[in-house]
């Protein structure tokens, strides 16, 4: 009987390097426990999406055959971003959903996610995976169901009234984001389009899908500048995250993104609940609270923040890392393409320019989202230890998610990534003097980021 390498059987998918930890087997064991899960328990419907990567095809075609020998019918809408399926499986009322994709890990690395009834399949669910039986029944079924991508594009520009022409610059990496970011381009109307990197290509060229890394934004940031551009879009590679830049080349990080769609949102849903995962700054839950919101703190994971905005009625949800979930108006789901179309529209409306609004943002003394390399084995032990330290030392903190540890000049967070061997660190002071205070706190606690 085959068994997956459990290094593999992530916090929220199934993720991996090919060749190496991942083979078409795992999509094939996948499949085979999946599929039989859910037909034992009524499922018929499965979506099946892809992306661009060169391994996906292999993970692809075992993964169909393994659902369609589990009695499913399988619904194949192509080649796509994670929120494509996402809307694929609302729209087709299927059962389930799986996207292989590596997101926007190296471009060796592959996976799949999952949901069912149109909600997270993570965590848990998935380990318990290696205990589920694979039966095969009979009339099961595949079909190709492509006319699903214009439904996605007519979706997405459905909220968008024109009001005044934009200037704006969309940059997919050469990720799965490139044909709908051509297809916006074409359907919106008014506007001045400059399009960098739409063209699928596996081994990503021009830079790393990754848009929460500033080294991946000079692209774009030039041809804001080059163009005169009101605003610029970049994806990662499945399509799920957007960063932003404004006119200026100023990146808008992931947080202040957050707050200012919070604002956006709360101006048509009034007194909404808005959740921010632990990353955010202080200042973001506090625009929350001055814009009439209810602001609630999760942890960190797109399966977690859709699971949190379901039990709280939230509208919205945002992630430092770029992932912005609208449940006003739309699905719930995480899509980077709906929140640039979103805040297209938004900002059309403006009596100024965007940059404006960006440049009345709280000045914050703070680091970027620094991500500590460490053993996969190591990194989760490392959070015991400093939890172990911080009682030691009489210290109140926020164990939601690694730990988050507010001080009077500011705050800091050390947690363990879910989807790399790393620990993410953030540190936020309420001056320049309060930062510096807070990453000496860090040292002392044995965290020394002094070198990034």
């Amino acid at each position: 009987m085959y068994t997956p390498n459990p290094v593999i059987l992530r916090e929220y998918d199934i993720r991996g390097t090919f060749g190496k930890n991942l083979f078409e087997a795992d999509a094939t064991w996948l499949g085979q426990r999946f599929g039989s899960l859910l037909y034992k328990n009524g499922g018929r419907r499965v979506v099946v999406c892809r992306d661009g990567r060169a391994s996906s095809p292999a993970l692809h075609a075992a993964l169909c055959k393994a659902l369609v020998d589990c009695g499913l019918h399988v619904i194949d809408i192509g080649v796509g971003p994670t929120p494509f399926s996402y809307f694929a499986g609302y729209e087709l009322k299927a059962d389930a959903t799986l996207m292989i994709t590596g997101s926007h890990n190296p471009k060796d690395d592959n996976g799949i996610k999952i949901t069912l009834d149109n909600k997270p399949f993570f965590g848990g669910q998935i380990l318990a995976l290696q205990a589920e039986p694979a039966l095969e029944n009979a009339g099961g079924s595949y079909t190709s169901a492509e006319h699903v991508f214009e439904m996605y594009i007519n979706r997405l520009v459905q909220r968008h009234a024109f009001k005044k022409p934009l200037r704006i610059a969309w940059d997919a990496g050469n990720g799965a984001a490139g044909p709908v970011v051509e297809a916006l381009c074409a359907t919106l109307p008014g506007h001045f389009h400059v399009k960098l990197f739409t063209e699928i290509d596996c081994n990503f060229p021009n830079h790393h899908p990754d848009p929460s890394q500033p080294k991946n934004l000079i692209h774009l940031i030039d041809a804001v500048a080059q163009h005169k551009c009101d605003i610029g879009f970049a994806f990662d590679g499945d399509g799920d995250r957007v960063g932003v830049v404004d006119s200026t080349g100023r990146i808008i990080a992931g947080d202040e993104l957050v707050a200012i769609l919070s604002v956006a949102i709360l101006q048509e849903a009034p007194g909404a609940t808005i959740i921010a995962d632990v990353k955010c700054s202080n200042h973001t839950f506090s625009a929350i609270t001055l814009a009439g919101g209810k602001a609630i703190m999760e942890r960190t994971g797109h399966s977690w923040i859709k699971q949190s905005m379901a039990q709280n009625g939230a509208a919205f949800a945002g992630e430092m890392s770029g992932h912005m979930f609208f449940k006003h108006g739309y699905y719930g789901f995480d899509d980077g393409l709906y929140a640039a179309v979103f805040l297209a529209d938004y900002i059309q409306k403006l009596p100024g320019r965007f940059a404006n609004l960006v440049a009345q943002l709280p000045s914050s003394y703070s680091t970027p989202e620094i991500r500590l390399e460490c053993r996969e084995e190591e990194k989760f032990s490392i959070i015991d230890e400093l939890k172990e330290k911080l009682l030691v030392a009489s210290k109140k903190f926020n164990a939601i998610d690694g730990v988050r540890v507010e001080e009077p000049h500011g705050w800091w967070l050390v947690r363990a990534s879910n989807t790399q061997s790393a620990l993410i660190i953030r540190a936020e002071g309420n001056t320049e003097a309060g930062l510096k205070a807070i990453l000496n706190q860090l040292k002392a606690f044995g965290v020394d980021v002094s070198h990034f």
